[in-house]
Order: structure tokens, then sequence, then C-alpha cells
């Protein structure tokens, strides 16, 4: 759940430490605040890319996208709630859902459509694909299967060493998320017309910003770091000073041999609907059996 809110933490947090005034920067900070000032949070994430050869790319891009959702079980703001919220991330193509996972008092919720994955364009899908796609889809039926969380204690990795990388895993992130932080705090954010402000800055200056923690992992990796093209920008959008979303659009070179330069752009749309995140009724609760006989039947996909 914690990499679905890092176009937040970066666009939205870093540009209000790079606020040119007080002014400015109080508005910033309001902008902030509201992300967590209620007790529900929307995020629908969205992507685009654009240039020579892109087209493809895009078509794919134009069916998928992907929502966060977050609600408190007490009714409390969400920066009060600590651990005491219900999550839900689903993966759309069109206006039909491939991917529902719900987080719910501990337990996880799952629903699969397969049949999306045919709407999905240029995907190479050979008849006999689709053919165990259907398969599977009639055994899936549009159920909701229930995954307690005594399985996920008992499925998930418990031992020391475990442990210890995802430690490692969430200390580096911590490094990168601060390199990225203090490399947008020394730049400056400009105010749009529309509401909101943004940020501009060279791919190179990201790569060198964040070239201490990767020789960290990898001592040898500064050697073969040479100039690099490109830039990107920051976006945070506002209603007065709430946020209403952020984006990240990236600026560079195709490819050797491949004329002009790519745009790769994600953007989230942040709300507040007041959305509860309830457990689906009859779900189907997975047990270790079931457990291998779903392992089973995806593997033969």
């Amino acid at each position: 759940m914690r990499k679905t809110v890092l176009i937040l933490g970066v666009v939205v947090a870093s540009l209000g430490l790079s606020a040119c005034d007080s002014g400015t920067k109080a508005t910033i900070d309001s902008s902030i605040t509201s992300l967590g000032a209620q007790p529900d949070l929307q995020v629908h994430l969205t992507a685009s890319v654009s240039g020579t050869g892109t087209a493809e790319a895009q078509q794919v891009l134009n069916v998928v996208s992907m929502d966060a959702r977050y609600a408190t079980t007490s009714g409390n703001p969400l920066s009060q709630a600590k651990n005491m919220f219900d999550s839900e991330v689903i993966f759309n193509v069109g206006t039909k859902s491939l991917l529902d996972l719900r987080e719910i008092d501990s337990n996880l919720y799952v629903e699969l459509d397969l049949s999306t994955v045919s709407q999905i364009p240029g995907l190479p899908l050979t008849a006999q694909d689709q053919s165990e796609l259907g398969a599977l889809q009639l055994f899936l039926d549009g159920k909701w299967f229930e995954v307690p969380s005594k399985l996920l204690a008992s499925e998930l990795p418990t031992s020391t060493a475990a442990k210890a990388k995802v430690a490692q895993e969430q200390a580096i992130e911590r490094k990168i998320f601060d390199a990225l932080s203090k490399l947008i705090d020394d730049g400056h954010a400009t105010s749009l017309s529309s509401g909101g402000y943004s940020e501009t800055g060279t791919l190179e200056s990201v790569v060198k910003a964040l070239l201490p923690t990767i020789e960290s992992l990898d001592p040898s990796a500064g050697a073969s770091v040479g100039a690099v093209p490109g830039t990107y920008t920051l976006t945070l959008t506002n209603s007065g000073s709430v946020a209403t979303g952020g984006s990240i659009s990236i600026t560079a070179p195709e490819g050797s041999g491949s004329p002009g330069n790519a745009t790769v752009t994600l953007t989230a749309a942040v709300t507040h609907d007041n959305d509860a995140i309830v457990a689906p009724t009859n779900a189907t609760v997975i047990t270790p059996a079931l457990l291998q006989q779903l392992e089973g039947s995806a593997s033969s996909v």
C-alpha cells in the first residue's frame, strides 16, 4: 500500500518544501494537510505517453487505470488514524475492474475478473490462452475470496532474516524519498493560473541526488554514470487550499537511434467522497487447501 501513495509523497509534500515565499508555503502546507484532514481519501491514477513510436503503448494506457482508497475505522481524520484504517486498490480496464483488493480488519478480500484482459489492446493472446483464461474465469465467476488474517500470517515470511530484509528495503525507500525531497526543496515551485504549483528540473540532477544511495548498495555504480538528458515536471493542483491532485511527467530521448523525445506522465486525482470500504458479502473463505488449488489453476494458464 505504501508504494501507491509515493506520487502524493513526492509530488505534494516535496512541492511544499520548495515554496518560494511564506504565502505560497502556507497555501501548499494547507494542501498537504487537506489530504489527511478527512476520514477518507480516494486517489485515481492514470498514465499517458507521447512521442514517436508510442501509439501502441498509449492505446493500452487509454484503457487502464488504478484507484487507491482509504477510510478510517473510527471516523477520525486519516492523519490521526495511525494503522486504524481500511484500504482498497482497484486495477481497472475500461469501466470494469480486473482486480479489486481490499484490506479490512487485517483480512484480505480479492475479486478477479479475467474477462477484462481481452479488452486490453494489442495483448498477444493465442486461442489457447483465451480458452484457459475463460476456464479460469468460470471458476472465479465473479466471486469474492476472503484471505483471513491468520492465513496471511502463516503464509508470509516470519523468519528473522525475512524481517531484516523488509526493514532494509524500507530504509532504502526512506533514503530515496529523503534525497528526492531535498532535490525538490532546492528547486523552485511556480504558481499555476488554474490553481496549484509546478516545478521542473533535470533528470541528471535526480541521478546525482540518488547516486549516494545507489553507491551505498553498489560502490561501482558511480563509475558508469554519464550525462543524463531529459527533464521532469512535478505538478500540484489545488482548489483554494485543498489538494485535488498531482502529476509526475518525465521527458527524455526515446532511445539510441530514435529521433525526438518521449514523455511519460503519471497523474493522480484526489477526492474525499465519504465512502466507507466494506467487506463483500458471501465471500469464499480461502483455506490452505483451496489456496493450493488456486495456485495450481493459475500456473496452468
